[in-house]
């Protein structure tokens, strides 16, 4: 039993502890009727975490958050700013509250934050659904490179704040830009867009179909604490203008240095001039060695053997 605990622990560590560098990330929350036994062993798991040093990236900040900048300073900023939602577009009825807590231009990373809020009830194909079955998925813009931590909840589902927004789910987010874009040429509007994920939403239904929805811009609250405060507009700060961001920032290529396709045309014209410049030349070898006997014939017929006429 002992043993099976060990095992079981590491697994669960190495499931929920790793971080993960790729370009989306999942996450399924555990089942309710499970959460008192993996509790258990996520006591075990910390315990771990606490005696085993975690790798620190090159080039990524640290973990630690600027000291007026802790967790209940966020929860609360979150709160108050999605107390004025009325309704929000994804049928699963979740809204979200994404901040950027640390940003280092020089190195190129930052450090984000992003909580998940059940606000309203699902609706459509998700109704019925509980949010422990949903599959939260992140997608940032394809220069951005991101590591995360999944921090999860420690209360009951049933509990609700006097806000009625309910925090089902917590990311810490470490991420990174391409080395070669050059972040001096953009905008704080294009570097938000940069940061900002596509936050998917993945279940499925009743019949067993798989079903999605996404998390849009206005189902939530965003830059509210932290780097770039209040700054963000609605409309503004989009993947479309990230594409466009990643375009204005990349170095400058001189054209014309390689081939943009396979340089088929290219290799047909240089194989038919080899052929011409070597028929050419056995044809000029030839004709200098008719003129030099030529010439020695002429000089031999007038008694001049070896001169040049």
């Amino acid at each position: 039993m002992h043993m099976f605990n060990v095992i079981t622990s590491a697994l669960l560590l190495a499931t929920h502890a790793d971080l993960i560098s790729a370009k989306a990330i999942s996450h399924l929350p555990n089942a309710l009727r499970r959460r008192d036994y993996f509790d258990k062993i996520g006591r075990d798991v910390d315990r771990i975490l606490r005696r085993e040093p975690q790798p620190q990236s090159s080039g990524t900040l640290s973990v630690a958050q600027p000291s007026n900048m802790t967790n209940a300073t966020i929860a609360s900023a979150c709160v108050d700013a999605l107390g004025p939602l009325t309704s929000v577009t994804n049928p699963a009825g979740l809204a979200a509250c994404y901040n950027i807590i640390q940003y280092d231009a020089t190195q190129g990373a930052f450090t984000a934050d992003l909580r998940l809020y059940s606000m309203f009830p699902a609706t459509g194909s998700f109704e019925g659904l509980a949010v422990n079955d949903l599959q939260i998925g992140l997608m940032y813009p394809a220069s951005t490179m991101f590591q995360s931590i999944t921090k999860r909840r420690k209360r009951n589902i049933e509990e609700r704040d006097a806000s009625n927004a309910f925090e089902i789910q917590q990311y810490s987010l470490f991420g990174t830009f391409e080395s070669n874009l050059d972040l001096a040429k953009l905008n704080d509007t294009q570097v938000m867009s940069l940061m900002l994920p596509t936050i998917m939403l993945n279940a499925v239904d009743s019949s067993g179909n798989p079903i999605a929805a996404n998390v849009t811009e206005t189902d939530g609250a965003w830059f509210v604490v932290g780097q770039f405060k209040d700054d963000f507009k609605s409309g503004l700060v989009s993947p479309t203008v990230a594409t466009a961001a990643i375009a204005a920032a990349a170095p400058f290529v001189l054209p014309g240095r390689t081939f943009g396709i396979f340089p088929i045309g290219f290799i047909v014209t240089g194989s038919w001039t080899v052929l011409f410049l070597i028929a050419y030349g056995i044809g000029t070898l030839g004709r200098i060695k008719y003129r030099s006997a030529y010439r020695k014939r002429k000089a031999a017929q007038a008694g001049r053997t070896g001169k040049k006429i």
